[in-house]
């Protein structure tokens, strides 16, 4: 049996993922660390860490996973 990719349609891929890395950058919890962002892309790491040192949080880091982003900061 032929695949959707071996007739020629486009594999779509799911909202999810998309939706993790956008609220991972926009609406970042910052009650708690460490946190761990599962299904979150390492790009989003660069826009997590501008966002933690503009609210004012020190010792930032962000460590990626096979699962997704691990995010260390101290107040």
């Amino acid at each position: 049996m032929l695949s959707a990719n071996q007739h020629g349609r486009k594999k779509t891929v799911g909202k999810a993922p998309f939706r993790a890395n956008w609220q991972a950058i926009t609406a970042l919890p910052t009650d708690h660390f460490p946190l761990i962002l599962p299904g979150v892309h390492k790009i989003a790491a660069f826009f997590i860490l501008r966002q933690l040192k503009r609210q004012g949080f020190s010792n930032c880091r962000v460590d990626s996973t096979s699962k997704g982003l691990v995010v260390y900061a101290q107040r």
